[in-house]
């Protein structure tokens, strides 16, 4: 069994290959998802959630219908989830703007990789929501 570290670390990784890469941000490129089976999954356990949100994300702004149901993972415990879900929401774009408080309070987050990822996500949905804000260089 993988350990949660490895997990976290793994995720972490693919999470940075897809921005790297420039996954998504194209309405054209975006993976025809079944956004309503996503959204079921997003009820299961973490493995379930992390899939879901991965699905999600890559539905682009094709998966906006479900952006009620992402923004309370931005809240999880767990936070290789609360890094998904807020990298679901940078894909979905503008559509998602309802997330902005929330993904402004995740900005606070311990975990730098999830609190940038919060920070892009804004930047994505509306770039006026982070106005004024400074970003530190996490390696400093």
């Amino acid at each position: 069994m993988i350990s949660r570290i490895a997990y976290q670390g793994a995720m972490a990784a693919v999470s940075f290959l897809l921005l790297a890469a420039g996954c998504g941000k194209s309405e054209d490129a975006a993976k025809a998802v079944d956004v309503n089976a996503q959204v079921a999954q997003l009820k299961g356990s973490n493995d379930a959630q992390a899939n879901a949100l991965s699905e999600l994300a890559a539905g682009g702004p094709k998966s906006a219908s479900a952006v009620k149901d992402i923004i309370p993972l931005l809240k999880s415990d767990d936070t290789v989830i609360r890094r998904l879900a807020a990298y679901a929401l940078y894909q979905i774009g503008p559509a998602a703007k309802a997330a902005v408080p929330d993904l402004k309070a995740l900005m606070q987050d311990a975990d730098p990789s999830t609190a940038t990822t919060a920070i892009n996500a804004l930047n994505a949905i509306d770039p006026s929501s982070t106005e004024g804000i400074k970003v530190l260089n996490v390696t400093q």
